[in-house]
């Protein structure tokens, strides 16, 4: 027996205790730009089930007619970094911004693509959710295992005041809540853990999962089951968590096991469908960067869009 490790045969091991979930490989689904990098993230729907999603290098939204496929670009700041968008039910986009020539911030930005508020400048913000009240959650996507300086946020529905909910966190990136918003679920990206955290008794916050190998997680969203879906960064695939955090399933990029499409950031179960959709980009390779799909555990969590 030969003792070594291929890189070119396989690029990203799947971690021994990981390969017997259920697994589904995505296939792809809208083609953005065979151009790279772009670091596609943020996937999500409006009320008519048109998907809005970020492209990270350009510092752009686009909007993706589900029907059509027709694409076009409704924000642009190419100063920033655009990680995750979330739309208010009249139509304002939540913008969460990472640091590039300006700070990173969050932009509250019009319908038509104009600004009407700037919060949070100087955080880099990876992430917003919002819970049924209102309440306005988002990672201080900042932290490592040496300094655990990083925060979720909690910001009022007028969005005039803020407090720090939960701190001392290590990069907090993804956050999303369950169905009912019982529980809050969070990835620390340079801990490489995924935490569950009961809204009505924060003590019992708890890591469900450490994940495997250099690369952290990064976004996570749930679907209607409560069924948990986090982006393992640069690794090519998504796993997928029961509501309890127990590891249930998950979803394999085309070709990752040779370098390929490895970058998907951002995954999202359309509502009314059991199909989730995933933005990823083939940095290192020649794949260009799409919008993939494939199937998901139950139908998406119509209560994540659209509720304040």
């Amino acid at each position: 027996m030969e003792f070594r490790y291929d890189m070119s045969r396989d690029y990203r091991p799947i971690p021994p205790g990981e390969r017997a979930l259920p697994c589904v490989t995505a296939e792809k689904f809208h083609l953005v730009t065979r151009e790279r990098p772009k670091r596609l993230e943020g996937v999500t729907f409006d009320k008519n089930g048109d998907m809005y999603f970020t492209s990270n290098y350009e510092g752009r939204i686009y909007k993706l007619d589900m029907r059509t496929l027709e694409r076009s670009c409704v924000w642009q700041d190419e100063a920033l970094r655009p990680a995750s968008v979330k739309l208010h039910r009249d139509g304002r986009m939540f913008i969460s911004c990472l640091a590039g020539e300006k700070s990173g911030r969050i932009v509250v930005a019009r319908s038509d693509g104009s600004t009407e508020h700037i919060l949070a400048e100087g955080r880099d913000v990876d992430d917003v959710a919002f819970d049924e009240n209102g309440y306005m959650y988002y990672t201080h996507f900042t932290g490592t295992v040496y300094n655990s300086a990083g925060a979720v946020y909690r910001v009022t529905p007028d969005l005039e005041r803020e407090e720090v909910f939960i701190p001392n966190l290590c990069s907090p990136n993804g956050i999303c809540f369950s169905p009912d918003y019982g529980v809050m679920w969070i990835t620390e990206f340079t801990a490489g853990r995924l935490l569950r955290v009961p809204m009505n008794n924060l003590g019992l916050g708890c890591v469900v999962y450490h994940f495997t190998g250099h690369h952290g997680p990064d976004s996570c969203e749930t679907d209607g089951d409560g069924n948990v879906y986090v982006c393992m960064f640069n690794q090519g695939r998504i796993m997928v968590f029961s509501p309890d955090g127990f590891p249930v399933g998950q979803i394999l990029m085309p070709n990752r096991d040779v370098g390929h499409n490895l970058n998907g950031a951002h995954a999202n179960v359309r509502p009314g469908e059991r199909v989730c959709y995933i933005a990823c980009s083939d940095d290192i390779g020649n794949e260009g960067s799409w919008i993939m799909k494939a199937p998901a555990m139950a139908s998406g969590n119509g209560r994540a869009f659209n509720l304040i």
